[in-house]
């Protein structure tokens, strides 16, 4: 039996298209699908679909609340139907059925094909109702891509019941109520996660897509249609089921790059990659002459980064400058020398080598360091017999938490010889 309310669904539906047909004509889809802005690195972008003019405002102000979104979209798909291109910049499209699709088989053709790709889609309300033009048909239908097979519009006023609590798909679920739902059966392989208070189906899953039978849309203004944590199960799903974005941050392309095991990132020029959901990913820096690698920070700290893609995740990487001076100063009355070191951070500057003492300094914030570099053992005697010598030195810079870097060089340290008592002149 239809509900009153979903007659009114149709009623007006119906008034809209024809008010818009007189006044505009055929609309053209680039007025009625609301532009998507770029999505910050690792972020999500969420996309409503609902066959009626007015927004799921409620369920999008859910979503926004996460951290984690970036960007959320809606769309009339009672007036348009999206594309697979047009909805594979999404992470997560979100449909909800309410009243007749303008195209049911073009519309479930776009979601096959979203999902083929990776997509995460998640349904609700009359997307699982028997009436043909509420559901998504065309290849999504025949496919059996849907977690339930299409049943009565029974309505019923209730709140969740059991539920799998170790679903990833009901993490942090406390409370959801209902007053319009269907009445589906589980499909095959399909997996249930939920059940209304009635035993009635609530939740289930089957591969990437998502199902909840109650209807989430703002119900022409009416507050009380539902209730509770439906935002969080649209975002766990897409946490779990979808495609994950790994972004690197590489502030200073010059002192290195990042690479990937898999995936293709390589940062300098490639600096974010897609994942499937729990794809192992490792991280590795390589240090360019004259830095040194800081570590990483973000969803890694420290010097390695291994990663799980559960979620979008986003990674810096640190390099750190240091150079010498341009010239090195000798002290030619002591035969020794100062080393001049200009560091983009802090750290522990060390020269060391065969010929050289030990030195070490170090450096709280960026700027200009110096060390002394003094001969030893057979160096400084040649020095004192014959007033020079030649030496090698390695000056390594390790940054808190980083990784050591090493720059060599060499000198010839210069002695004024003091005349020996009775020489000639």
């Amino acid at each position: 039996m239809i509900s009153s309310r979903r007659i009114l669904s149709e009623f007006r539906l119906s008034t809209v298209r024809a008010t818009l047909a007189l006044l505009a004509g055929a609309t053209a889809l680039s007025l009625l699908f609301a532009g998507a802005a770029q999505a910050e690195p690792g972020a999500y972008r969420v996309l409503l679909a609902e066959p009626y003019e007015a927004a799921p405002l409620r369920l999008k102000a859910q979503i926004a609340s996460f951290p984690e979104i970036a960007a959320i979209d809606t769309v009339n798909t009672g007036e348009v139907t999206p594309t697979a291109a047009e909805l594979a910049s999404y992470d997560v499209v979100v449909s909800i059925g309410d009243s007749s699709y303008a195209d049911p088989e073009a519309w479930g053709n776009s979601l096959a094909s979203y999902v083929d790709g990776g997509g995460v889609v998640v349904q609700a309300g009359y997307d699982s109702w028997e009436n043909e033009q509420s559901f998504p048909g065309g290849r999504f239908a025949s496919g059996g891509y849907a977690p339930f097979i299409p049943g009565n519009n029974g309505n019923d006023i209730t709140s969740l019941g059991a539920f799998d609590a170790s679903s990833p798909l009901m993490q942090g679920v406390t409370t959801l109520t209902t007053e319009d739902n269907t009445e589906p059966e589980l499909s095959p392989g399909a997996t249930s996660v939920a059940k209304w208070a009635t035993g009635k189906n609530a939740i289930a899953v089957k591969g990437h897509v998502v199902s909840i039978t109650a209807f989430i849309g703002d119900d022409y203004g009416d507050e009380g249609i539902w209730s509770g944590d439906y935002g969080r199960v649209v975002v766990n799903a897409m946490r779990t089921l979808g495609r994950q974005r790994l972004s690197v941050v590489n502030s200073n392309p010059l002192g290195g790059t990042v690479t990937s095991n898999v995936g293709g990132i390589n940062c300098g020029a490639t600096c974010g990659s897609i994942f499937a959901p729990g794809t192992a990913v490792s991280l590795v820096a390589a240090v360019n002459p004259g830095f040194a690698f800081a570590g990483f920070s973000g969803s890694c700290t420290g010097t390695s980064c291994d990663l799980t893609m559960t979620s979008a995740k986003s990674v810096s990487a640190n390099f750190t400058p240091f150079v010498f001076g341009k010239k090195i100063k000798l002290d030619r009355k002591k035969g020794t020398a100062q080393l001049t070191v200009y560091v983009g951070g802090p750290g522990l500057l060390a020269v060391s080598g065969k010929k050289v003492k030990t030195r070490s300094e170090s450096a709280s914030q960026a700027g200009k360091v110096i060390l002394p570099l003094l001969a030893k053992g057979k160096a400084r005697s040649t020095l004192r017999k014959s007033g020079k010598v030649k030496v090698g030195f390695s000056l390594a810079f390790t940054p808190p938490g980083g990784v050591a870097a090493t720059q060599a060089k060499s000198v010839t340290l210069k002695r004024k010889l003091t005349p020996k008592a009775g020489a000639k002149k």
